[in-house]
């Protein structure tokens, strides 16, 4: 019983990730100037709702009610991104905010697969890592052209 509780919080905790990230991404999107970044976080938005359903899923079929929510950390990240696009960032601060939060999702990722987790639930978390991974590298692409993050 004990692994599956433990597999029930990691579900819940990699869900929290996915729902927030998702609506980060979205809000993201309506902060950037440029049309190709709100496409990339439209798109990016899109792949985090499906993940967090992959992940529901994954909760379903260990017999436990769905959990929409985010997590209130969530909810302060997006209003710090609003300030930091306020207080004139623009694009690179929210690309670079985006990389950030891609890199705290990964490390959630990397903390659930050092769990005991069924092979079908290891396999959903290494691809969403996967993918993840990819975003950090696209955001770090974006970031260059801008010369790097601000600090």
């Amino acid at each position: 019983m004990k692994t599956t509780e433990n597999t029930i919080e990691i579900l819940d905790r990699l869900i929290g990730v996915a729902v927030d990230t998702e609506k980060f991404y979205r809000r993201a999107a309506k902060d950037v100037g440029r049309a190709d970044l709100e496409e990339f976080f439209h798109q990016r938005a899109a792949r985090w709702k499906n993940a967090a359903d992959e992940l529901q899923a994954q909760r379903k079929r260990l017999g436990v009610a769905d959990q929409k929510e985010g997590t209130w950390g969530g909810v302060m990240d997006r209003t710090a991104m609003d300030i930091s696009v306020a207080m004139s960032k623009g694009d690179s601060g929210v690309v670079e905010w985006a990389r950030e939060d891609a890199e705290a999702a990964a490390a959630e990722y990397e903390k659930a697969l050092a769990a005991n987790l069924s092979p079908e639930l290891r396999t959903v978390v290494q691809r969403q890592l996967a993918d993840v991974r990819a975003a950090v590298a696209s955001l770090e692409q974006v970031l260059r052209v801008y010369g790097g993050p601000r600090s």
